[in-house]
């Protein structure tokens, strides 16, 4: 067998190099009944949510997650139609705190690029409120999306670093 021949079966063999530990790993996903979520586990940053959190000239949005919906639900009192939703964190500017977005998108992949924190892709804003993660608890040293159903709907945890968001989405009538 040709030297580099050789080399290439030992390289194929040892599979890929380990990840750094500050690289986020592939698309993480969580089903429950009707509804997923799709994220990139991003390491928790201090600084970066503090951006998100008190605004800066350096803050900007952020599609963490997307969300598919195969039934309608509710998020706060507004109705989510079956479809896909990019969630996405604003950050606070000036006055205007810190808020929660769903935005209507094409079926098009935006987390293509799993080191950045992606852009929002461009689609319909259908839910933008206030949001405050509670501070404390237990440490998530990556960006971790989870969502549970019960009987009337679901319920959709953000944990990132030792910040928690919990959603309930309760089911909705159809058209």
């Amino acid at each position: 067998m040709p030297a580099a021949a050789s080399v290439l079966l030992v390289l194929a063999l040892a599979g890929p190099p380990p990840a750094s530990p500050q690289a986020p790993a592939l698309v993480q996903r969580d089903k429950a009944s009707g509804l997923e979520v799709r994220f990139v586990p991003f390491p928790w940053r201090p600084d970066v949510f503090q951006t998100f959190d008190q605004g800066g000239e350096t803050a900007r949005s952020w599609a963490f997650a997307r969300l598919s919906l195969s039934g309608y639900f509710a998020l706060d009192g507004t109705r989510l139609f079956p479809g896909q939703y990019a969630l996405v964190l604003n950050p606070k500017t000036g006055a205007l705190p810190m808020t929660l977005e769903l935005r209507r998108v094409a079926g098009r992949e935006f987390l293509v690029d799993p080191p950045a924190m992606a852009a929002p892709p461009p689609g319909e804003t259908v839910y933008k409120r206030p949001v405050e993660f509670a501070a404390g608890g237990e440490m998530a040293p990556v960006l971790d999306l989870t969502v549970a159903s019960w009987n009337e709907g679901s319920l959709l945890t953000v944990r990132w670093g030792d910040r928690k968001l919990v959603k309930e989405l309760p089911r909705a009538e159809g058209p």
